[in-house]
């Protein structure tokens, strides 16, 4: 028999994640609360999930798109493809880093991740350093690296 879920405490969007609330703050997993408890440790300031990035604007497609629904069958779609948006985990107020906690990536995050490398070179302004910590130990090799900084 499979193992029900507690839907108040399991996170949809994180895959095997379990989100917590710390300080009046939402996390979305218990390793982006564990690195925020860091951060607060040692004293780095840091932003959660308040720098949204428009990697790419929406659009309208100008021809006919054919796309099947359910209901209708093939219907012309002709909405507005949405914007796709990054909001990193964690970011530095003075813009000096990004830090995005990684657990387990969904099949979306690799080429996000990449638009998004490719967004903070083509702005033209300094880029931050990036760090992608998939666990406790490299969380504290990240804050290591931080401090450096």
């Amino acid at each position: 028999m499979a193992k029900k879920r507690n839907r108040k405490t399991r996170n949809k969007k994180v895959r095997n994640a379990t989100s917590r609330a710390y300080k009046g703050i939402q996390f979305r997993s218990k390793l982006e609360l564990f690195a925020y408890q860091k951060f607060e440790e040692t004293g780095i300031p840091v932003l959660y999930e308040k720098r949204k990035y428009v990697l790419q604007e929406g659009f309208r497609y100008k021809g006919p798109s054919f796309e099947h629904s359910r209901s209708n069958g093939f219907v012309d779609n002709t909405t507005k493809v949405r914007d796709i948006t990054y909001t990193p985990d964690f970011v530095d107020p003075q813009g000096r880093f990004v830090v995005e906690i990684k657990g387990y990536a969904n099949d979306v995050f690799p080429l996000k991740w990449k638009m998004f490398k490719r967004y903070l070179s083509e702005t033209g302004l300094p880029v931050p350093a990036l760090f992608l910590p998939r666990n406790q130990q490299q969380v504290l090799e990240t804050i290591e690296q931080i401090k450096q900084l």
